[in-house]
This record gives C-alpha cells, structure tokens and sequence, in this order.
C-alpha cells in the first residue's frame, strides 16, 4: 500500500512538473510554455523550446494558465486567479471566494501580471580639491527621480554646485524642477511644471517658474529620444540687492538623448524662457553631457550647464558655464 501512495505521489509531482499554459492562435496554431505578462497589446509566453515568444493580442482566440494571473481590464478593475478559456473571443478568471469564473471579452483585457509603478532614480557627483600652492575644493551633486506610468510621469530633479578658494566662496547655486506630465497618447502629454533656482553670486535669493503647457514626443526609439515642450509661465525673482520682479513668459523646452557607438550616450536639454513684459530680457538654461556605463548601476560623465540672462543684475555677467566630470548612479 506504501508504495502505491509513492507512485501516485510521484505521478502528480511529474503531472504538475508537464503542465503548461496554453495560448489559441486564429490561425489555429497553439503555443505552450509560461504565460508570463501581457503589456501594450503583446502577450509574452516563455516557453521550453524557443525562449520568449511574443504574440500579438489581437491573434489570440484564448488561454489557459496552470497558475493564477493577474488580469488587468481597461476599466483599470484588477482580477486574479487561474484563467480558462470561455467562448469564442472570450475568457474566464477562476477568482478565489467567487461562486464562479469571471466571464471577461479578450479585447477589454489590458494587462496580465502588471508590474507595479515604481520611482526610479540616479545621483550624480563630481568633486574637485587641492591642497597646497592653491586651496580649493568644488564638487557639483545632481539627484533625479522619476515615476513613469502608461498614463502620467512625475519628475524631480536637484542640482547643487559649491566652491570656495582659500577659504573663500566663490560659488553656491541651486536648480530644481518638479514636473507631472498627462499623457494624452503616447506620442502628446500636457506638463505643469515649477522650477526653483537660487544663486549667490547672481544676486539671485530664489527663483521660481511656474509653466504650464504641452509636449509631444517626435522620436522615441531605443537609439534615440527626442520631445518638444512650449507652455505659459509665471516668474517670480527674489533679488538680494535689486528690485524685486514678477511677469508672465514663456518656456519652449527640446529634450534630446541619442546612443552612440562605443556605448556612449549624448543627451542635452535646452531650455528658452521669452519675457512676455520685457522682449528684451529672456534666459535660456542648456544641459548636455556625455556619459558610459561601468556597469552595475555606475556611469562616467562629463557635461556642461550653461546658463544665460539678456539682462542681469548691474555688475552680473550674461552667461554662466559649469564643466564637470564625475560619476553617476542609477537606482
């Protein structure tokens, strides 16, 4: 009797060891392995015999999952349980507690096992002393992080830049943007944004930007992104020494990233701020580095932050160049 239970008990483990998900093509074709996600109308099934298979939704006739799944619908309601297949272009999710399966029309199917919405982030820092002859220490700190879903991102970003020689300061500025972005489709989103700035040697005590406006992404490849923005914006300037001012402008904004060949990538963010009150008077802020990755999260980079003013303070210079080389992380 013992060993009939071994047998019977090592059956199941060989039954449970073979059983696969299945997934129903039109063309009558069925593809086994793992159901492992389904994002942006392609369904992945990791199979014994050829890896990843991705399958375009609008050619499955139905599944079976061996293990439960999580079914995302596109009125955003969240089923989870094993799925069987239903009538023709439809399917069943076998969710615990219900008295039965969940009747659900594949075409209203959105998700399976979405991954959760996380931040994502990197830090930067580039860093300069000596000691001797000259006295000198400089170091420049970025930190960025963003949350990106199929329908919004959230952006904030800091820049710090501190130097003194001999004791003395000679430089001590800060940026900050935080961004929240709509998206209509994928290629256009509105934007509200507010950017803060101060620096000391710009009789500058605190800056902000307030815009609102839209954007539309031209390219976005694996080689190459590219977004144009252009919105309204509100200036408020806190001056330590000269008058205080506030006006309406504008800020037209291009993004640029571009992979290059030996793992190098470019990227370069313009930033143009027209005076509504003042033709005369705009500012523009540029952005761009050069980096490599070391792997494992770590990256070389050097860049430069230009930043201008037509009309600055009396005795302030238009234009401002930070250079920098240093080290980022990306989290």
């Amino acid at each position: 009797m013992r060993g009939s239970w071994i047998v019977v008990a090592l059956l199941g483990m060989s039954a449970a060891a073979w059983a696969e998900d299945q997934v129903k093509l039109k063309n009558g074709d069925v593809v086994t392995g793992k159901v492992t996600s389904l994002a942006g109308g392609k369904l992945v099934v990791e199979t014994t015999y050829a890896g990843k298979v991705t399958i375009d939704w609008g050619q499955v006739v139905s599944v079976k999952s061996d293990a439960p799944i999580k079914v995302t619908l596109v009125t955003g309601e969240v089923l989870e349980g094993k799925v069987v297949p239903g009538q023709e272009g439809r399917l069943k999710v076998e969710t615990l507690g219900a008295a039965a399966p969940v009747d659900v029309d594949l075409t209203r199917v959105k998700y399976f096992n979405q991954p959760p919405v996380q931040w994502h982030g990197k830090l930067t820092f580039a860093g300069k002393i000596t000691d001797g002859n000259t006295d000198t220490k400089s170091f420049l700190a970025t930190a960025e992080g963003t949350r990106e879903s199929e329908s919004d991102l959230f952006l904030l970003r800091a820049i710090f830049h501190y130097g003194q020689q001999e004791g003395v300061l000679t430089e001590r500025n800060s940026y900050g943007i935080g961004k929240y972005e709509s998206k209509f489709t994928p290629e256009l989103y509105g934007y509200i944004s507010e950017e803060l700035s101060s620096d000391t040697f710009k009789d500058i005590s605190l800056e902000s930007i307030t815009s609102v406006g839209a954007g539309y992404n031209v390219v976005k490849a694996s080689w190459m992104d590219l977004s144009l923005e252009a919105g309204v914006a509100y200036f408020s300037t806190n001056f330590k020494v000269a008058p205080d001012d506030s006006h309406m402008g504008a800020r037209v904004a291009a993004n640029l990233r571009v992979a290059l060949p030996f793992h190098l990538e470019f990227k370069d963010l313009f930033i143009i701020y027209p005076n509504f009150k003042d033709s005369q008077n705009y500012q523009f802020r540029n952005e761009a580095s050069l980096g490599t990755s070391l792997g494992g999260g770590w990256d070389l980079l050097g860049g430069v932050i230009t930043e201008y003013e037509n009309k600055p303070s009396p005795g302030i210079r238009k234009m401002d160049d930070t250079y920098y080389l240093g080290f980022g992380y990306t989290f």
